[in-house]
């Protein structure tokens, strides 16, 4: 798989989405009233794994996004039991958890290919 020609630019912008996600997750009261907290979870984990993996080069990275995100994850649910406002639950970091594992998925499809195909279009004269 070919080198990304800008990765800052699009590392960048993954590292942002962590952001948003320990703001959404560590606010008093997060948007998505009446959506399933289990599945706002899953999502959102799925969609950072599927970013990330589709981010890195090579295979043995995927380890790196797995392990990172889980942590994240963790660490998330252990913040929000800190705030007082928030609750730790396991099951939170097993929703977490498994959208890391679904993310990973995106690995397997041509996405990773068309998505340097297109920056290569983007950003080369």
């Amino acid at each position: 798989m070919q080198a990304l020609i800008r990765p800052r630019l699009w590392f960048g912008i993954a590292y942002a989405m962590l952001g948003v996600v320990a703001f959404l997750s560590l606010m008093p009261d997060p948007p998505g009233a009446g959506v399933s907290d289990k599945l706002l979870h899953f999502t959102a984990y799925a969609g950072l794994s599927a970013g990330f993996s589709t981010l890195v080069r090579f295979h043995r990275q995927l380890l790196w996004v797995v392990v990172g995100l889980i942590a994240y994850g963790i660490l998330i649910e252990f913040l929000q039991g800190l705030t007082g406002y928030r609750f730790m639950e396991a099951l939170d970091v097993v929703a977490n958890s498994a959208g890391v594992m679904t993310g990973l998925l995106v690995r397997l499809t041509p996405l990773p290919r068309w998505f340097r195909r297109l920056e290569s279009r983007l950003f080369t004269v």
